[in-house]
């Protein structure tokens, strides 16, 4: 099982309540589900989804893998995004941050496209000092505040799955390593590509995804392609 297929795993399982706690009434989603209590059925109306980018030559220093699980009978496509200082320094407003990694991908069922996902992963890897990570621990919620084009940003989980302590000096480390995962469904990814300005807020962090790293967001949805 490859990184994504196993990040695709832990996603299903971050992802179980969050997204379906999205069917109820705010302002992104002003039409809640029904109740039980509901009277009569009604007639569901089909959700358009934004549009899906038309593939061309993105402009962006990430890496694209696809992969087919025979075990899982199960495709993958995802991009890994490297930042070094000078990229990182301009994706990160604020947080003191060493090292940046973003990656995202989706999962679907067989060798082809039948159907497209139902969600889109995206995850953060920060390195910073340990008294750094402890002070975003306590800063804003452990949600993600997406904000696309000044519009209702789009608010969802964002967990911390790992930390990992670095240079470790008499049983203290002095740095850390945090992996983030946040859960989109397609059609808020494909909202988010489809924007002209993005940034976010994680804790204490402040990204900035507008040039390259929402370029590559970009390239990464162009691969939504479901075979005819």
């Amino acid at each position: 099982m490859n990184r994504m297929h196993s990040l695709a795993a832990a996603a299903i399982v971050i992802v179980a309540t969050p997204l379906a706690a999205q069917t109820a009434a705010s302002p992104a989603n002003p039409v809640a589900a029904p109740s039980a209590a509901a009277a009569a059925p009604t007639t569901p109306v089909a959700t358009k989804l934004p549009p899906i980018p038309e593939w061309r030559q993105f402009t962006h220093w990430g890496q694209i893998e696809s992969s087919y699980d025979e075990d899982e009978n199960s495709s993958s496509v995802s991009l890994t995004l490297p930042f070094n200082d000078t990229q990182r320094d301009v994706f990160i407003r604020r947080g003191d941050l060493r090292t940046v990694e973003m990656s995202t991908g989706f999962v679907f069922e067989g060798r082809e496209m039948k159907a497209l996902p139902d969600v889109i992963t995206l995850v953060f890897k920060f390195t910073r000092a340990t008294d750094a990570a402890l002070k975003s621990d306590r800063e804003g919620t452990t949600d993600i505040a997406i904000h696309v084009d000044n519009g209702v940003p789009i608010v969802v989980p964002s967990p911390l799955v790992s930390r990992n302590g670095l240079d470790v000096v008499n049983n203290r480390a002095r740095a850390v390593e945090d992996t983030y995962i946040v859960v989109l469904s397609t059609a808020q990814y494909l909202r988010i590509v489809n924007g002209a300005q993005v940034d976010a807020q994680l804790h204490d962090v402040r990204m900035e995804f507008t040039g390259g790293p929402l370029e590559a967001m970009r390239d990464l949805a162009s691969r939504l392609v479901v075979a005819p």
